[in-house]
């Protein structure tokens, strides 16, 4: 075997210039797949952070109206759930925990210099921003028990107001002409996907209680341990069926959204996404590996009066397919490993420069170098077969009367 590997590696060396193509266009195949996949696995992550919310079990409750008539009662009937209440339902053992959020649209907010930088004012607790998937820049902090008790003036910008207004941690600005301290900034990346919350202006909710008397907008809960978000669903509308009277089939009363229903969706999409992109470095590979089939049958007929020699001196069929197989694969692992090292710095080279936020960070996982590896090796070997099988079916006879 080592004597047939040396052999091997001497005919590759007497034809340079072939192999140094082969070896590139096999290198070229193995960049394209492994680039792409891990641009695939970038964006995946990247719109799956955006759509974290989905992905967790936080279930959402704000007020609707009815849709149906129920003992004497219209339908659309109002159904106003008020802050007593939602606090005595998120009591009960299927919930872990909640957030009541308030809300009011239409606010003054100013810079100190007067100028207009939003209109949406949510008042929460410290409890929000985990449930809702949102994240704080470097240097925001949350609300505190501290804030909240002591109805201080302090607010969380989203990333929107925070751009446009140019405002930073420990500025001041005007709510109703009341003056607000920023304690604290939204991360734009995780709020690509939330209830328009990069536009707000977030501050703790006694402190919004004190300027406006309204109730809830909604209120987020995550059920607890064991509990389905489905089961949490059903168990919430017939509670709040009870208390205010209600139908508990009316799915319009309380509104109870299932984001989760459209994650399976999603993350098909996505993954879809990844396959075509991974298909299309398959397919970049594929031509490569048809460029060494080529050569290696180019190299048959150029090489048949050898060949012939070979068999004429005692070589059998079978010592003659396996240099031709060996001579096919050294190419391919020499070109594989190469385009492997050669993707690996480009993706560094990819994330150095930076890339679009939805687009995400390539990333080069495990199982993009297994794949890539499984798909030269098997066109490798069907590559290097059919042109080992053809130079092992000639003839000595013919062979060595070959002009070739």
């Amino acid at each position: 075997m080592r004597l047939l590997l040396q052999q091997s590696w001497q005919t590759l060396l007497a034809h340079r210039l072939k192999s140094v193509l082969a070896i590139t266009a096999i290198s070229w195949g193995v960049i394209s797949v492994v680039i792409l996949m891990a641009l695939g696995e970038g964006f995946y992550r990247a719109q799956t952070e955006s759509f974290r919310f989905l992905l967790q079990e936080t279930q959402m409750v704000a007020s609707g109206q009815t849709s149906e008539v129920w003992q004497g009662m219209p339908a659309r009937r109002p159904i106003q759930l008020t802050e007593s209440l939602m606090r005595e339902v998120a009591q009960r053992p299927e919930i872990q925990r909640y957030s009541i959020v308030y809300e009011n649209r239409e606010v003054s907010i100013t810079q100190q210099r007067g100028t207009a930088i939003g209109s949406m004012v949510s008042g929460v607790d410290r409890g929000y921003f985990s449930l809702a998937g949102l994240k704080l820049t470097l240097g925001s902090r949350d609300f505190s028990l501290h804030d909240q008790h002591n109805h201080r003036r302090v607010a969380i910008l989203g990333d929107h107001v925070a751009a446009t207004s140019q405002l930073k941690i420990g500025d001041e600005f005007k709510i109703r002409g009341i003056a607000f301290r920023v304690i604290g900034i939204m991360d734009d990346e995780s709020s690509r996907f939330s209830f328009g919350d990069n536009q707000k202006v977030f501050i703790p909710s006694s402190t919004f209680k004190d300027i406006w008397d309204t109730q809830p907008n909604m209120m987020l809960v995550l059920p607890a341990q064991g509990v389905s978000s489905w089961a949490l669903r059903e168990q919430l509308r017939h509670t709040f069926a009870q208390r205010l009277h209600f139908s508990p089939e009316d799915q319009e009363a309380v509104f109870l959204p299932d984001f989760g229903s459209g994650v399976a969706v999603i993350t098909a999409i996505l993954r879809g996404i990844q396959a075509f992109l991974a298909a299309s470095g398959m397919m970049t590979m594929a031509v490569g590996i048809l460029g060494v089939a080529n050569m290696m049958f180019l190299a048959v007929t150029e090489r048949t009066r050898e060949i012939g020699v070979r068999l004429a001196i005692g070589a059998t069929p079978q010592r003659i397919q396996q240099q031709f197989l060996l001579e096919g694969l050294l190419l391919v692992v020499i070109g594989a490993l190469a385009g492997l090292l050669l993707a690996y710095f480009g993706v560094l080279l990819l994330n150095h420069l930076g890339l679009p936020t939805w687009l995400g960070e390539p990333v080069i996982t495990s199982t993009t170098v297994c794949l890539s590896m499984l798909v030269t090796s098997i066109l490798a070997l069907a590559a290097a077969y059919f042109p080992a099988r053809r130079a092992a079916q000639l003839e000595p006879v013919i062979a060595l009367s070959s002009r070739s």
